[in-house]
This record gives structure tokens, C-alpha cells and sequence, in this order.
């Protein structure tokens, strides 16, 4: 028998460090993952319930079929088929920008503390990661706030720089960048990939968006040939488990994403699901307005409570619980409500999700229970 052993993978994959988020036993109210803590849409539900049971035999039988569903997602964000392609979320989306424009050896600059699976598929990859940290101040007492400084990011690039991975929300910071710093990039850096997140984007204050929802950088994507944009379902659409996202690129770089892109990585179930959400958008939309009003509520307890926070424009809020964040964790887990520790981003930092009012009310209570306990 040939010894298991003698099968080596790749140097990349030996080099890079493994990720495992915690995924198992999460009962109660789940504010660790940035989930909808709703669900989804009724209207999605109802959906699939209305199938037949021989439509959805023949649908789980037969390879899915894109056409449709995607020039219905694309034209909801103001796009076509021509400048949008669906995704198997975020995730499959930075791993095509990955795969298309960045060959082994080159490096692409990640601004940090974000997302973690941009380093991921870039050492995956065997492209060099380069960290170019956000810049933090203090915006009032107790209050602080991460910015993008574009003198770093420039600072950093070299010869061998083919890409810069943003974030905008960032997760886990929740700062936004504005369009007009990365838009400066993308013609400063003509040659180099400019990957804009924007899974969070649905929950920037309803102050800077239109009535329709927040568009971000979806409309400068004709006009700027090295832009790519990520939208998610995940979030506001409640949809993470069906992994569905999408990906908006020039005219003349969607062609070679979609030369790159496995043919089927988005499922059957995934694209029904998600053309359901977005035929109830309004329903999605009244989720993120509640979760702006719960990120309000998160950030007055953190200030009664004397715990400094980072300012943030997505649907949850990164704290400093110091040396107490093991057992408040700890303690609000027993309590049946769950929070991201967010230390190996930064020290003493925890993170909790903000959904329906109701739900952020009844963790917010338990907070600030445990809180005075320790």
C-alpha cells in the first residue's frame, strides 16, 4: 500500500495557516456571525413551498440553468449580464478575482484588520499578501473610528503588486470607506486590481442612501476598467446559508471572470431563493433600517456601560472588553446570546451582530447583566 504520506500538497498550502470558524453548537440568539437575525423573507419560503414536488425533483436532477435568474439579479442592481455574474458568495467571488488576475509570486495589498479569506485564497494561490493597516483615531471619548489612509496603501505597492482587497463596510472594523478613496486608487493604479466587498453595504445609514438602497461603488463599474464589486445575499437577504452572491465587473473584464468561472458553482435552490428576496426587497430593506436602529441601541449601552467602541456603518459593532473578554463571552453564551471574539484582529476586541430591535434589546439586557457581574 503506498504510504498516505507521500502525497504532498503544494507549498502554498503547506505555508498557510488554517482557518475554522466556530461553526458548531450555536444556540440562542446568534450575534457572532452577522447573520440576519430574522431569517429571510417570508416570501422565499413561500416560494419554495409552492414547487411541486416533481418541479423540484427535476430542478435537484438537472444542472442549473443562469440565464434567467441572472439578468434578474444584474438588472436589480442596475447592471446586465454583460457587467454581473452570480456567485457562490463573496467567498467564490475573491476567489475568481484570484484566479483570473493574480499569478503565483505577485502580491496583493490587504487592508487590515478585514475579512480574512482575502489572505486566504491569495496564499491559497501563492500570491503574497501585503498588510497595509488601517489608521485609527479617536473621534469623542470613548469613541473611535478606522480610516483608509491612501498614502499607506500606495506606500506599500511595488513592482510586484497586481491587487488591493477592501472592504467597505469592513468587517470585523464596521468602517466605511468612501467611494471617492477607492475610485482615486483605481486611476492612481491602472494595472492594478481594485476588489471592493461590499457585503455590508446594505446597512449604511439610511442617511447616505437613496430610497431604493445604498449603491456604493455599483455604478462607477462601466466607467472603471480594474474595479470589481462584491454584493451578497447573505446579510440584509438572510440567505447565507444558500450561498449566493454576486460579482460586477467592466464590460471588458467580465468576459475573462467568466472564462475562469466554474460553470456551475452557483446552486439550483440558491438562485430560486435569492430571485424570491428580491421580490420582496422592501422586506430586506425594513431589516436594514431596524438593524441601524439596533446598532444605535448597542452603542448607547456600550456607552452607559463605559466600554469604548469603533463607529461603524454595518450591521454589528466591534468593542473593547479588555481583559474581561473571555468571560463576558463565557457569560453571555450562558446566557443563550453569542458574540464573535475578535482578538486576533485586535486586543482585548469582541464583536456583536445587530438585527430586529426586539432582539437586540434582549441581548443588550444580558449584556449589561454579565457585564456588572465582572
Amino acid at each position: 500500500m503506498t504510504d498516505s504520506t507521500s502525497l504532498v500538497p503544494r507549498a502554498a498550502i503547506r505555508a498557510m495557516p488554517a482557518y475554522k470558524p466556530p461553526q458548531e453548537g450555536r444556540r440562542g440568539l446568534r450575534l457572532d456571525f452577522n447573520e440576519n437575525t430574522e431569517g429571510c423573507s417570508p416570501r422565499v419560503i413561500e416560494a419554495l413551498r409552492q414547487t411541486s414536488a416533481q418541479a423540484l425533483a427535476e430542478d435537484l436532477a438537472r444542472y442549473p440553468e443562469y440565464d434567467a435568474a441572472e439578468a434578474e439579479i444584474a438588472a436589480f442592481f442596475g447592471h446586465t449580464p454583460a457587467t454581473a455574474l452570480v456567485t457562490n458568495g463573496v467567498d467564490d467571488a475573491i476567489l475568481l478575482a484570484v484566479t483570473t488576475y493574480l499569478d503565483p509570486g505577485s502580491e496583493a495589498i490587504i487592508v487590515t484588520p478585514t475579512f480574512a479569506m482575502y489572505r486566504f485564497y491569495c496564499q491559497q494561490a501563492g500570491v503574497v499578501p501585503v498588510e497595509v493597516a488601517y489608521q485609527e483615531y479617536e473621534v469623542e471619548t470613548g469613541v473611535r473610528e478606522f480610516r483608509l489612509s491612501i498614502e499607506a496603501v500606495l506606500a506599500a505597492v511595488t513592482a510586484r503588486t497586481r491587487a488591493i482587497f477592501i472592504a467597505t463596510p469592513n468587517n470585523p472594523t464596521g468602517n466605511h470607506t468612501p467611494e471617492t478613496q477607492i475610485l482615486a486608487l483605481a486611476r492612481l493604479l491602472p494595472e492594478c486590481l481594485i476588489f471592493a466587498d461590499e457585503a455590508y453595504a446594505d446597512f449604511v445609514d439610511p442617511a447616505a442612501a437613496s430610497s431604493a438602497g445604498y449603491e456604493g461603488l455599483l455604478p462607477a463599474v462601466e466607467e472603471t476598467p480594474n474595479l470589481l464589486v462584491a454584493r451578497t445575499f447573505s446579510k440584509a437577504y438572510g440567505l447565507a446559508g444558500a450561498r449566493l452572491g454576486c460579482l460586477f465587473a467592466h464590460p471588458g473584464a467580465l468576459p475573462w471572470l467568466r472564462k475562469a468561472h466554474s460553470p456551475y458553482n452557483v446552486n439550483t435552490l440558491a438562485l430560486r431563493c435569492g430571485r424570491a428576496a428580491l421580490a420582496d426587497a422592501a422586506w430586506a430593506q425594513a431589516y436594514c433600517i431596524e438593524a441601524v436602529a439596533s446598532r444605535a441601541v448597542v452603542e448607547a449601552t456600550l456607552t452607559e456601560l463605559g466600554i469604548t467602541y469603533w463607529k461603524s456603518q454595518a450591521n454589528f459593532v466591534l468593542f473593547d472588553s479588555g481583559d474581561r473578554t473571555t468571560a463576558l463571552i463565557a457569560g453571555l453564551r450562558a446566557r443563550g446570546v453569542l458574540i464573535r471574539d475578535r482578538r486576533g484582529d485586535w486586543p482585548g476586541a469582541a464583536r456583536i451582530s445587530c438585527g430586529r430591535l426586539e432582539t437586540t434589546r434582549r441581548a443588550c439586557a444580558a449584556f449589561t447583566e454579565v457585564w456588572r457581574e465582572l
